[in-house]
């Protein structure tokens, strides 16, 4: 990947695909010409892949992962992510997420541009070119979003430093300065408003040989469920998760059918639990863990694993391979392989499950504990064999459970060094986990805890603010 020396305002002009090794494999192109003529909805149609094709998931993934207490640094690692292990930023990663998503931004842009220029021929193009308005401008919120819990504070504080919310293509001459929190949120919010009353499907669709990987309606009200959780609006919470639940029609895998999502062996036909996938066709989410000669860059963190009863949770042996024998190291099983081959697995953006964590926590804050507790004991009984269910009797402990359980359930998904942040909760790992204390414990006071403007932004367009203590 090139390095970036010039500001993301620039950047976005530029004619130019992002380079990543991590390529969407989607009908009927994955290449995003920032010089197309958009001049029919076929044209629309390229257009908006292009869109998803810039869309990094497996780098919220891997990021959530190093900087949190996901994982430990295996024995056999070279170098790789240990500086944002260590909390010690280089510009790379930072700079990848950045640039990456404003460039995903951008072509929505772009898209919704020209889309008031283009002419439907008949009533099915008309709905198909309205679908597609509706699929950029969700995806432009899911970059924006993106960006804010990089990028913004600890905790929500509408006040605080956000990110540049961007809708339309911006001129060379443009240097836009950050907004705030709650700007970035109304531009989001409005976003999804805006998709859900579209005529997406309702449910997620699933494309033959390859999955469900077009936004539905579904997916955006799970969307809107994460801002609101984020904005710490419960009850919007609770009832943007229910209606991602029952919009999708998906309900909670058991068994076999769950240790599949993560092979993708269902993909092409019921889609089980996940609402929208990002399809891979080389080694890519796989050799965030391990190299493709066998090395392995990250285990899974001790504490981790300790979450789990080995024996009765499902979750333990579709997540993990053990080697009791080797001291107990193991292997991120979670996106190990495929029928397409090793270590090529789709990424997982949204599923069923984390609708009934989003529920639960927003339903044990609103003091309905009953709620909160069959949520998560519906959860749990999909998991855990021979389970017995329990009755929250206050909100703390309900609270720390439900926390506990997206720790276990949405490992490796994106999810840990966000929800640490939003809570103002501390990344506390276990000595076994770290070679120095050094880097164990990362307090919510510490500036470390919110990620750098990438230092190329900040030279090249001095009024865009860096983070404090950078």
């Amino acid at each position: 990947m090139k390095t970036i020396k010039i500001s993301l305002f620039s950047l976005l002009l530029a004619a130019s695909v992002v380079g990543c090794k991590k390529q969407l494999e989607i009908i009927p192109t994955n290449i995003f010409e920032e010089s197309i003529t958009f001049k029919s909805v076929t044209d629309l149609e390229q257009g908006v892949l292009g869109i998803y094709q810039a869309w990094g998931g497996e780098n919220t993934m891997y990021n959530n992962a190093i900087l949190s207490d996901e994982v430990k640094l295996s024995n056999e690692n070279r170098g790789q992510g240990q500086f944002e292990f260590k909390w010690q930023y280089s510009s790379g990663t930072e700079s990848f997420n950045f640039f990456g998503f404003y460039q995903m931004i951008n072509r929505a842009n772009k898209v919704l541009q020209a889309a008031g220029g283009v002419i439907a021929f008949d009533a099915t193009e008309q709905t198909r070119k309205e679908q597609l308005i509706a699929e950029a401008t969700a995806l432009r919120a899911a970059a924006h979003f993106e960006l804010l819990q990089r990028f913004g504070p600890v905790g929500y504080v509408p006040a605080g430093l956000g990110i540049t919310y961007v809708n339309t293509v911006l001129t060379p001459v443009e240097k836009p300065t950050r907004g705030t929190v709650a700007q970035a949120l109304t531009g989001i919010e409005a976003d999804l408003a805006s998709a859900r009353s579209s005529s997406l499907p309702n449910a997620p669709q699933v494309t033959p040989n390859y999955g469900a990987i077009r936004i539905s309606k579904a997916f955006v009200a799970g969307l809107q469920a994460r801002v609101a959780l984020y904005k710490r609006d419960w009850a919007a919470a609770s009832t943007a998760a229910s209606d991602a639940i029952t919009l999708s029609g998906k309900t909670l895998a058991t068994g076999a059918t769950f240790t599949g999502i993560w092979t993708d062996a269902a993909a092409t036909t019921t889609e089980p639990e996940v609402f929208l996938r990002l399809r891979r066709v080389g080694t890519g989410v796989g050799t965030l863990w391990q190299d493709t000669n066998g090395d392995v860059f990250f285990e899974p963190s001790d504490k981790l694993k300790q979450q789990y009863n080995r024996t009765t949770d499902i979750r333990f042996n579709a997540y993990f391979t053990i080697n009791p024998a080797a001291q107990d190291t193991a292997l991120v099983n979670k996106f190990f392989t495929s029928s397409r081959g090793p270590k090529i697995v789709d990424v997982k953006l949204m599923r069923v499950a984390e609708m009934y964590l989003i529920r639960a926590e927003a339903k044990a804050e609103l003091n309905d504990l009953a709620g909160a507790s069959a949520d998560i004991n519906t959860l749990r009984a999909a998991r855990i064999s021979g389970y017995t269910p329990i009755t929250f009797t206050d909100k703390a402990t309900a609270i720390t459970e439900i926390m506990n359980e997206r720790f276990k359930e949405l490992a490796f998904e994106g999810f840990r060094y966000f929800d640490l942040k939003r809570r103002g909760l501390p990344i506390n790992r276990l000595g076994s986990d770290v070679t120095s204390t050094q880097w164990q414990n990362l307090p919510v006071t510490d500036y470390r805890f919110v990620l750098p403007i990438p230092s190329s932004e900040i030279r090249t367009n001095p009024g865009y603010t860096q983070n404090p203590g950078y």
